[in-house]
């Protein structure tokens, strides 16, 4: 901000100047440039320079090696969480392995977060990252119950509402952010327009006092130099009276006003030289004086034109800031989107390698199942075959003993056929049919015992 300094020159011999300090205009003109001064030295004070710190940060990539007991653990979600927001996320391969890139790290503590379907949550909580370095997670399998399911579906509602809370509020507070900024630009152009009015009233007011002063001093100059032009010729008046006198009382009264008309002729061509002169001063004083006041107004204009150029700069700068902080909150908006982006292909990536775990368990249960199935199936089978195999050997028995009577009987039969003591043959007969009943008996029991073991066998299948 330039001050406009109005320099007024002081005559000591003369008092108009003096009384033109003392009109109401000049007083008008020092109170308003006091007032003028006064406000922009307050606004300068109120406005406060942007803060636009920026902190430059490196990107790291780190790995994330998950295992449970000496087996690697495949599938597991890993997270790297900042202030409860996820700034990295993976998902560990065969080998247990995870590798986790950031974009940016400004060394700022955060935690690590594994989690698995199959084994209780891990976290690594408060660590400082260090580009390179592997960072091993031993899980521990867990039996999911209903309780674990419940307990972590409100954890992980309660965390998910706590970030959605978190983000109304920090759209919130961007929001009225945005909106006081936009506020406050509209105070102070308003108070700039306000500062450039009063700063053009002042410039033309401190112009019409620098035209009265130089009227004034013009005056004063003038009437300066008329005083010694009087006081020099009434001086070279009083000499040429005394002079004439002298030589009035030497010559002739004759010779006294033939003096005294040429000192007449001579005192008028005198003033109409001095009047030429004094023609000449006005018109070379006037001409610097144009000259120093059209140099003034160059001045002014340059001035104007410099201050104008200023502030046009200044309108130029605030516009590529505006626009460089618009550009820059755009790349942070498309950086977030990507980052939102990769966690959800992660998530999503997550909830197919647990979903694959889930089946895969399944699929292991059901055959686990089937196995069990069988195994007593085959045990069933193999008593059931025991028994089978026990009643063979009884019925190879039973065989063997209706061979013996078989070949008892073709002896009777030949006996019986000589004649001789039939009653005693007959009585062999009985007791050989007896037998052969007992061993039906036994056949009809082993037969029966067998039907039951086969029709066991047929439901199995």
């Amino acid at each position: 901000m330039e001050l406009f300094l109005i320099e007024l020159p002081c005559i000591s011999w003369n008092s108009i100047i003096l009384n033109a300090l003392k009109t109401k205009e000049m007083k008008k003109i020092y109170i308003l440039a006091s007032a003028l001064l006064v406000s922009m030295s307050g606004n300068s004070m109120n406005i406060e320079p942007p803060e636009n710190v920026i902190e430059i940060k490196q990107g790291i990539t780190i790995t994330v090696t998950v295992k449970s007991g000496q087996e690697a653990v495949q599938g597991a979600l890993i997270k790297v969480v900042s202030d409860r927001m996820t700034v990295g996320a993976g998902t560990t391969d065969a080998s247990g392995n995870a590798t986790i890139t950031l974009k940016s790290y400004g060394d700022q503590l955060v935690t690590i977060e594994v989690y698995h379907s199959l084994y209780r949550s891990y976290k690594l909580r408060d660590i400082k990252l260090a580009d390179g370095k592997s960072y091993p997670v031993s899980l521990v399998s867990k039996s999911t119950t209903v309780d674990e399911i419940e307990a972590e579906k409100e954890e992980t509602k309660t965390e998910i509402n706590e970030e959605i809370k978190e983000e109304e509020l920090s759209k919130e507070e961007a929001l009225k952010r945005e909106q006081e900024s936009i506020k406050r630009q509209e105070e102070l152009q308003k108070q700039r327009e306000e500062i450039d009015k009063s700063l053009e009233e002042a410039k033309k007011e401190s112009e019409d006092a620098k035209k009265q002063a130089e009227e004034a001093r013009k005056e004063a100059e003038e009437m300066r130099e008329n005083s010694s032009s009087l006081t020099n010729e009434k001086q070279k008046q009083l000499e040429e009276d005394i002079k004439a006198r002298e030589e009035a009382a030497r010559k002739r009264q004759e010779e006294a006003e033939a003096r005294q008309k040429a000192l007449e002729e001579a005192a008028e061509n005198n003033q109409l030289e001095r009047d030429k002169e004094a023609e000449k001063r006005a018109q070379k004083e006037s001409e610097k004086e144009q000259k120093q006041q059209e140099k003034a107004i160059k001045e002014a204009e340059k001035e104007a034109k410099e201050e104008e150029k200023q502030l046009k700069d200044q309108e130029k700068q605030a516009e590529e800031e505006r626009k460089e902080a618009e550009e820059r909150a755009k790349e942070q908006e498309k950086k977030e989107k990507e980052e939102e982006k990769a966690q959800k292909e992660a998530e999503k990536e997550a909830k197919e390698a647990e979903k694959e775990a889930k089946e895969a368990e399944k699929e292991v249960k059901e055959a686990e199942k089937e196995k069990e199935e069988a195994e007593k199936l085959a045990d069933k089978e193999a008593k059931y075959q025991e028994k089978l195999d026990k009643l063979d050997k009884d019925q190879e028995k039973i065989n063997d003993e209706r061979k013996e009577l078989e070949k008892e009987q073709k002896d009777l039969d030949k006996k019986v056929k000589k004649g001789k003591k039939l009653d005693k043959l007959k009585e062999d007969q009985i007791k050989l049919d007896e037998k052969h009943a007992k061993l039906d008996e036994k056949q009809e029991k082993l037969d029966e015992e067998r039907k039951k073991i086969l029709k066991k066998i047929k439901k199995l299948d």
